[in-house]
């Protein structure tokens, strides 16, 4: 498998993915081949669309504070989030685990981290749906099959540090599934289901980074996923908080 971090300028709200994209892939001398995956971080899709919050306009509800007292965060980030979470669980210093679109994670994916000053930026409005628009436009531009991945970080359950979560993708199957395939010692598998949208944006993550590196896109050659140019929704990569290792014991 290969790997190409492509780095870019600071985007906008207005501005074009497909051309900022284009622009890196030129800068670093790189044209697309058929089955090439492109992996951009939600973060600037987000901001392109101006799904951002100004936390100055925000007004702090009683549980928002409450909240930002007992964790230790700002009351009007606080409210961001409540506003975007579908439930909030609990919570540790500077953060909250929230469930957001039948993920969870930190926060409902609000972040202010090189986000413009004083905004917050939120999720991408339709992950599935930008995938698939970003991978309609690259596919005419560059006359191949390609699939889309775009990419966030969430943390593992008692484990330190961000890894790569695939928030939506486009043109590749996200998972496989591998129940009922023989092992070395000819066990058959019962529960094994490889997580290859999450794997692949663990490593895209890798490259992009978490601080100052500038580096949105990532275009991966040679994966385990194939593209087939078919399209999946998000939920075919989660599970219901029921049937899940970790929320079954927390749900009420």
């Amino acid at each position: 498998m290969e790997v190409y971090p492509l780095k870019s300028s600071i985007l906008k709200p207005g501005d074009s993915l497909q051309e900022s994209i284009a622009d890196a892939l030129s800068i670093s001398r790189i044209r697309p081949h058929n089955g090439d995956i492109i992996a951009v971080a939600s973060k600037v899709v987000a901001i392109v669309e101006g799904n951002m919050a100004r936390l100055s306009s925000v007004r702090p509800s009683k549980r928002a504070r409450r909240l930002a007292q007992r964790y230790k965060m700002d009351p009007e980030f606080v409210q961001v989030v409540l506003n975007e979470s579908d439930k909030v669980y609990s919570g540790v210093n500077g953060a909250l685990l929230t469930l957001k679109d039948g993920d969870a994670v930190a926060n409902a994916g609000a972040d202010q981290k090189n986000a413009p000053l004083g905004y917050a930026v939120l999720w991408p409005r339709d992950s599935d749906k930008a995938s698939r628009r970003l991978r309609a436009q690259m596919e005419r531009r560059y006359g191949k099959k390609l699939g889309i991945l775009i990419v966030d970080s969430r943390v593992t359950p008692l484990r330190l540090g961000t890894i790569g979560l695939a928030l939506g993708c486009a043109g590749f199957a996200p998972v496989r599934d591998l129940r009922g395939s023989v092992d070395l010692y000819h066990r058959r598998a019962r529960i094994t289901v490889h997580a290859l949208a999450d794997g692949l944006a663990g490593v895209a993550h890798l490259v992009m980074g978490e601080s100052k590196e500038q580096t949105p896109f990532v275009l991966v050659r040679n994966s385990p996923a194939m593209v087939d140019g078919r399209n999946r929704s998000r939920n075919s990569m989660q599970l219901p908080s029921r049937e899940c290792l970790y929320m079954s014991s927390i749900i009420d």
